[in-house]
């Protein structure tokens, strides 16, 4: 077997001619800006100025229907300006061969927090958002594991490892190690499934204040069983959900699956918005809280939704490889964000729009920032009319370096890793125990897991929602990209360089908003907003909101999240479009 690393992403990247040609390509686009139609691909977006009456009626005041909750805006600073104007200046050359949004109006970014009046609950909450308010770790000392020059780009590269000639021999040799790597896991899983249902049953344990839900939506009985099958809840709840399959360049297989509302007859498909998932997480996870669930919301706000998933999900294969073949799992976070561009470019050729907006939460979202920072593809950002993240994964919170992922952290070798963790499949075990133990056990199981392991609390989520969530989580991942953010994302604290004062993202970046919670230990969100404040002159922020109580996974799960986030996220498409790329229907609500 060869100890050596390939980079699959250099099949993306064209040497010289091809580069001229498309920096000769961008530069005919922008001189012809005018004349040429303003909704073909090579062009922007026209979007209208920002006017503040429909902006306030599409993102509701929601201190009426919740009077916990209120809305308040806090006007950020001046300083720092100076440095702006200076990097801009530093990097213009860098980005002189980006395309530009002309008609980009110069908001200036806000930050919506989303607190409790009650002062017993604040009390509370301050306890939990004390280590926020510490400096983001970063360790740029942290030596490098690869063996070839870096890409021209913010982001620490990371190439997967090369197995070569996948013959008789090295297939021994890859099973044997996933035999001993199968051993250790699963005594080690035993472990924490014992510190876990300790800590789970411990009564001294503190927990956030419990978030007030509809007393009968609370105790209703649906009658739903514990599927992990995104077709199953949609068709459950009257909706039609269509699967596709994405073929990306490298051969990957994606499943995609599209929402929509057979009750609505007639009319042309709304915008399209893709929602893309976390880590260890599939498309299943936005249809979970019944007729609450974002994909449902988004579709009766008249949108035309699509669910992506990433590599290896709902048992999707390659056009070469077996799911057997280590070089099917051979990928890691930036491979996925090339895989951004083919699932754009489907979507758009699919629904005949020239652009998409897409959400993305945790990983979801750190895939996309990547995807448009230099070096990768950050072209799909003229595809793209706005970008919402939902508890972005661009910085590591504290829960990644205490106990097991600072044991997990040790094994910085490829060839440690592999023996210990596998070089297939992340933990084979808890795949087995998916398929085969029942469904409301098992949901209950890795609930207490991921509780312990992430520091979740169950106190923005209904009790019987549990289950159900944690049916399908977590999902069996490639161990190269476990391998990426223990050896990578939580030794370093983040997936670009903090030490570069340059702007990380061209002038191709959509227009941005960011929601994250002030108790999200796994990610955190605060210093992303701090630093696009600072240092990017590129990125226009539509909202920024800090959600008071929130955990990495309330964004999606909350019994309140229908109030706090989603209209945000109907907002911030709507203040990015064009109306003539709204249907009428969609037109007529936004006027309301």
């Amino acid at each position: 077997m060869s100890s050596g690393f390939i980079d699959y992403s250099r099949r993306r990247r064209p040497s010289g001619a091809a580069d001229s040609a498309s920096n000769k390509s961008n530069s005919a686009n922008h001189a012809n800006q005018q004349e040429a139609d303003p909704f073909s691909d090579s062009q922007q977006l026209r979007r209208p100025p920002p006017v503040p009456s429909e902006s306030a009626a599409a993102f509701p005041d929601t201190s009426e229907a919740d009077p916990d909750h209120a809305y308040a805006y806090q006007q950020p600073s001046t300083h720092g300006d100076e440095q702006r104007v200076a990097a801009a200046a530093t990097t213009s050359a860098v980005l002189e061969d980006q395309p530009r949004f002309s008609n980009r109006s110069a908001r200036p970014p806000r930050v919506e927090i989303m607190h409790t009046q009650n002062e017993e609950a604040a009390a509370i909450l301050n306890d939990y958002t004390r280590r926020q308010q510490e400096e983001p770790y970063f360790d740029p000392s942290f030596p490098n594991y690869r063996d070839e020059q870096p890409l021209d780009m913010p982001f620490f590269d990371h190439v997967v490892a090369d197995y070569g000639n996948y013959g008789f021999f090295n297939r021994l040799r890859v099973n044997f190690r996933q035999l001993v790597s199968f051993g250790l896991t699963t005594s080690a899983l035993g472990l924490v499934l014992v510190l876990a249902y300790a800590h789970y049953l411990n009564p001294f344990k503190k927990s956030p204040p419990r978030a007030k839900a509809d007393r009968e939506y609370e105790r209703r009985i649906t009658g739903e069983r514990g599927s992990s099958r995104t077709a199953y809840y949609a068709e459950f709840w009257g909706y039609r959900c269509d699967e596709h399959e994405i073929i990306t360049e490298g051969g990957w297989i994606l499943k995609a699956h599209r929402i929509s509302d057979p009750r609505r007859a007639g009319g042309a498909p709304g915008y399209p918005v893709v929602l893309q998932h976390g880590i260890l997480c599939n498309s299943a996870h936005f249809v979970l809280n019944e007729e609450r669930s974002m994909a449902f919301w988004l579709v009766d706000q008249g949108f035309d939704v699509w669910v992506t998933n990433i590599r290896s999900n709902f048992d999707a294969g390659h056009t070469e490889y077996v799911r057997s073949d280590p070089r099917f799992w051979a990928w890691g976070l930036k491979e996925l964000a090339f895989d951004l561009r083919d699932v754009v470019d489907f979507i758009t050729a699919a629904t005949g729009r020239p652009q998409l907006a897409y959400v993305g939460h945790s990983q979801g979202s750190g895939s996309m920032y990547l995807a448009l920072s230099p070096g990768i593809c950050p072209e799909i950002g003229n595809k793209v009319s706005c970008f919402v993240a939902l508890g972005p994964s661009v910085y590591a919170g504290p829960v990644l370096r205490r106990f097991p992922f600072s044991l997990m952290q040790r094994f910085r070798s490829r060839k440690w890793w592999g023996f210990i963790f596998g070089v297939r499949e992340f933990i084979p075990a808890i795949g087995m125990a998916q398929a085969f133990l029942p469904a409301f056990w098992f949901g209950h199981l890795a609930y207490v897991i991921f509780s312990y392991l992430f520091g979740f609390h169950d106190h923005n989520w209904l009790a019987r929602h549990k289950p159900k969530i944690f049916r399908s989580v977590p999902i069996s991942t490639s161990s190269e990209l476990l391998y990426w953010y223990m050896a990578g994302f939580s030794m370093r604290g983040c997936i670009f360089n903090m030490n570069d004062q340059n702007p990380w993202f061209p002038r191709t970046f959509p227009p941005h908003s960011i929601f994250y919670g002030d108790i999200d230990y796994l990610v955190l969100g605060k210093p992303l907003v701090e630093r696009i404040r600072k240092n990017e002159t590129n990125v226009e922020m539509i909202h920024t909101v800090e959600l008071r109580g929130y955990e990495h996974l309330d964004m999606i799960f909350g019994v309140d999240a229908y109030r706090t986030v989603f209209p945000g996220i109907k907002d911030t498409i709507l203040s990015t479009l064009d109306p003539e790329q709204l249907p009428r229907e969609m037109e007529e609500r936004r006027r309301r």
